[in-house]
């Protein structure tokens, strides 16, 4: 069985090692976002199976998710459209999810259905939380098993 404690290092691990090396962000664990900030954030959803089975949930300040897309694409945050941003964006969620699980289950056959724009506030209930702070935003983090 997964602890919660051993969730969020993983989670940690990898959305710092995703966003340095794939975005260049330096990444840093910071508290809870509070509830006005959340409802703001333009989130993802990435359902999951194999060795564990459950659901990955990332929100990412506005602000943020556009200058992940821009360092990502290699241009200007004013010259992205908004699509790009939630590709970028669904991609980004996609990584952190993938090197999360293989660093809890590194022997085991995950799938990793296609992410998806989701609703921030829904990530609670039943959620193991971790919220990241950058220089240019805050996104967090959720995952829950069944």
């Amino acid at each position: 069985m997964v602890t919660p404690a051993e969730l969020t290092s993983s989670i940690a691990a990898a959305a710092g090692s995703v966003l340095e090396t794939m975005f260049f962000a330096e990444v840093e664990p910071c508290p809870a976002v509070g509830d006005e900030q959340r409802r703001e954030m333009i989130a993802v959803r990435i359902a999951f199976d194999g060795g564990l089975r459950g659901e990955f949930r990332i929100g990412f300040e506005p602000h943020l998710a556009r200058a992940l897309a821009a360092a990502f694409l290699g241009v200007d945050d004013n010259e992205i459209a908004e699509e790009e941003v939630h590709q970028v964006i669904c991609e980004t969620a996609n990584m952190i999810c993938g090197a999360a699980l293989s660093r809890i289950e590194s022997d085991e056959h995950m799938r990793l259905e296609t992410p998806a724009l989701a609703d921030a506030e829904s990530c609670r209930e039943g959620f193991v939380q971790a919220c990241f702070t950058t220089p240019e935003g805050n996104l967090c983090t959720g995952v829950r098993l069944e």
